[in-house]
Formats: structure tokens, C-alpha cells, sequence
């Protein structure tokens, strides 16, 4: 009897029949545990890396790399579609910047926007105003808008300004979105630094912006006076 022949034999049995039930137990171990961190605490992409280092322990030399890689591919979609419910991913990504369902919105929605968080930062007041200035530019068709939670600040000093177009194709779509902040000396460009640290009014205006939800109904100045009564 060669103990090595009768050895190998079994061990090649055991990756044969055994291997994909190993591989499907430890994704599906491995994802209950990513998502139960994930909703958690951390960064979600740190997290989900360090989950796949440290959970998936198998011994590649064993057997062919792109077999399992095939195969751990497939157990890890067809668990995630089993085990992971999807709503909380999605309510998640809601808030996200760069996610929106809308197509259009009106400008006096925008107004309300602003309104909104005005009520949220001054919640004591039972009255107040924003600032929203309107001004429209015939010659190179556009409409710049500067506003404000706060009421009776200048458009040089207003936390937000954009710009979209009022004509052909691109009519009532964001072109331009600029921000503002107390250490700013004027308004500037979005960078990926401001973007991750968007929040509040900014992250919905640039979500309208990056979604190209076509503005309408832009004729006229909203009003930019709200009350609790």
C-alpha cells in the first residue's frame, strides 16, 4: 500500500467534492460578517478590504487559481443576492453626493431647499430668511443663482453659487457650481477634498449638478422669507 499514492488520492477527492461547500461556508461567513461591520462603524471600503484579507484563508497552491477565483466569485454574488438586504444599501446611497432620482425641478424648489435648511441650522426661530438672488444674463444665456441660509448676504459672500443654461439642449441643466466657506475669498471650483466633505444644502445643490436634473420654471425670484406658523 503506498501511504503517499493513497494520501493524494484523498486529498484530490476532498478538493473535488468538498471545495466548493468549503468556499461557499466561508463567503457566506465572510459576508454576514463585512455587512455586519459595514453597517457598523468605519469606512466601507477599508472595511470590506480587510474583511477579504483576513476571511478568505485558503491555500491557493492547492488548486488551480482561475477555478477558484471563477468560483468564489460566483458563491460570493449568488450568497450576497440570498443574505444581504438591499434597502439599507440603498437608503445609504441616497445620501451619498451624486445620487438622484429627479429629472426636473422647479426653481422654487431649490428656494425651498434652502428654506429647509434654514429652518434646520435656526430651529429656535420660529421666522426667518434666506438669501436666493436671481440674475439672468441674455447675452451668454444663463442664469446665475447666489444663495444663502442665512438672510441679506451679498453674492459675493453667499455659500453657493451656480450656473445653468437657458438655451438649446442644455436648458435649465447646472454648468457651473461653485462653494463658499468664512476662509474662502471668493467662491471656488469643487475639488474631490470638498466634495467628500460635503454636506447638508451643498450636497443636494451639487447633487442636482452632477445629475443634471434640468431646472425649470426660472422666470421669476422665489420668495425667500419661510415661518413655522
Amino acid at each position: 500500500m503506498d501511504f503517499n499514492e493513497i494520501t493524494t488520492e484523498h486529498i484530490n477527492k476532498v478538493i473535488a467534492e468538498k471545495l466548493p461547500q468549503i468556499i461557499e461556508e466561508k463567503a457566506t461567513k465572510m459576508i454576514e460578517s463585512i455587512i455586519e461591520d459595514t453597517f457598523r462603524w468605519g469606512d466601507v471600503k477599508d472595511q470590506i478590504k480587510k474583511k477579504l484579507q483576513e476571511s478568505i484563508n485558503v491555500n491557493l497552491l492547492q488548486f488551480d487559481l482561475i477555478d477558484y477565483n471563477a468560483l468564489i466569485a460566483k458563491t460570493i454574488n449568488d450568497n450576497l443576492l440570498e443574505q444581504v438586504n438591499l434597502q439599507p444599501i440603498i437608503n445609504m446611497t441616497q445620501d451619498i453626493v451624486g445620487f438622484v432620482n429627479k429629472k426636473t425641478i422647479s426653481l422654487e424648489d431649490i428656494a425651498e431647499m434652502f428654506i429647509e435648511a434654514s429652518k434646520e441650522e435656526n430651529y429656535q426661530e420660529g421666522e426667518g430668511e434666506i438669501t436666493f438672488i436671481v440674475k439672468e444674463n441674455t447675452d451668454y444665456k444663463w442664469v446665475e443663482i447666489f444663495a444663502d441660509i442665512e438672510p441679506n448676504i451679498d453674492e459675493y459672500n453667499c455659500s453657493i453659487k451656480f450656473i445653468f443654461s437657458t438655451s438649446d439642449s442644455r436648458e435649465g441643466k447646472i454648468f457651473s457650481f461653485q462653494t463658499k466657506d468664512y476662509r474662502d475669498s471668493k467662491h471656488r471650483d469643487i475639488s474631490p477634498a470638498r466634495i467628500i466633505s460635503m454636506q447638508g444644502i451643498e450636497a443636494q445643490i451639487f447633487r442636482l449638478y452632477n445629475a443634471q436634473v434640468q431646472i425649470t420654471n426660472y422666470d421669476y425670484e422665489p420668495s425667500q422669507y419661510w415661518d413655522r406658523y
